[in-house]
């Protein structure tokens, strides 16, 4: 292994400038693939927050159940929103596997439109949660299903989730209000009689006359 290793370093010596600056970048280039390769497959679907998360979430698209289950290539790669209920969920060893039904039926969620995924982080959800998903879609998964036996539904890598508060109608009581009383008391003196008019016949009024001289 030695004597390969300097057979190698002199090989590199022997050659030209010209030959040795491209040696070096090919080199370079190759170290780089590999380092960006190790980073995608350690912490290319770790969750995100702050900027990264906002921006994330800016670029997630809202598509259909049947959309999507039925061009599952098309929009592989893209990122994606959706908001349902959780049916089975595992967490194990810091990360998180749930399988949600993302179409409400009649009051409650289809048995059918099913995604199932994955999140590289541990959660406090459980089943009967509402939550809402950002992420990737990645391909399919085969899933079976107590109702509906096997089914091939879409998979989808989650960058981030949040639980989805259900909005619940607000009853608000009115207090009874008895009829008020608008009989007039009869007992009440009047003493409109009690009244002293007053006289409004005006003064004498005295004028004094100048006599002119004639």
């Amino acid at each position: 292994m030695r004597d390969r290793l300097q057979d190698f370093i002199n090989w590199f010596f022997d050659q030209s400038l010209r030959n040795k600056i491209g040696i070096i970048i090919a080199a370079a280039v190759v170290i780089i693939l590999i380092a960006l390769l190790v980073f995608n497959l350690v912490y290319g679907d770790a969750p995100l927050t702050g900027n990264a998360l906002s921006q994330y979430e800016a670029s997630c698209i809202s598509v259909g159940y049947q959309e999507l289950s039925t061009n599952i290539g098309k929009y592989t790669g893209q990122h994606v929103k959706f908001s349902g209920k959780v049916v089975s969920i595992n967490t194990n060893n810091g990360k998180t596997q749930i399988v949600m039904s993302v179409t409400p039926v009649n009051g409650g969620w289809s048995t059918s439109d099913l995604i199932f995924v994955s999140y590289n982080a541990q959660t406090q959800f459980k089943a009967g949660d509402i939550v809402t998903v950002y992420g990737d879609v990645v391909g399919t998964y085969n899933y079976v299903s107590i109702s509906n036996g096997q089914l091939i539904i879409p998979k989808i890598t989650a960058r981030y989730m949040e639980a989805t508060p259900i909005a619940v109608p607000t009853v608000v009581s009115v207090p009874f209000t008895s009829p008020s009383n608008n009989q007039t008391n009869s007992s009440t003196p009047d003493n409109s009689a009690n009244i002293t008019p007053i006289n409004s016949t005006p003064a004498p009024t005295s004028s004094n006359t100048n006599n002119l001289p004639t």
